[in-house]
């Protein structure tokens, strides 16, 4: 999720700008980031990080070493692997939860195609 950088000093706090992460935070939500050490990094974390001059607000599904991958929980894929120097923050107030595996994912996306094309009863 694409996100709009309000302040340069902690606790930094932005809007969110895609629908990535719904339904845990929606467009327009604002989240704050606070900072964290790398070592008290988890699974399940929802962190901001900074890839291509962007900020991205992604949960963590797998942490190993000095790298982590993320995804949105609305999204179909995983991100590519980043660096845990690159984490900006822990965003506040979201539950750490498990994120969703990919087989989840796959199966929800294939969901989603089938029942577009399904007729709505009224």
């Amino acid at each position: 999720m694409n996100i709009e950088t309000k302040t340069e000093n902690f606790p930094q706090y932005f809007t969110v700008v895609s629908s990535s992460m719904e339904p845990v935070l929606k467009i327009g939500d604002k989240v704050t980031a606070t900072p964290v050490n790398i070592e008290d990094l988890r699974e399940g974390q929802v962190v901001v990080y900074c890839r291509n001059s962007k900020y991205i607000v992604h949960r963590i599904v797998k942490i190993k070493g000095f790298v982590a991958v993320t995804a949105g929980d609305n999204s179909r894929k995983f991100d590519f692997p980043i660096s845990v120097f690159d984490i900006v923050g822990l965003v506040k107030n979201i539950p750490v939860e498990a994120a969703k595996s990919k087989t989840y994912r796959f199966f929800r996306a294939v969901k989603r195609k089938i029942c577009r094309f399904l007729p709505i009863s009224l």
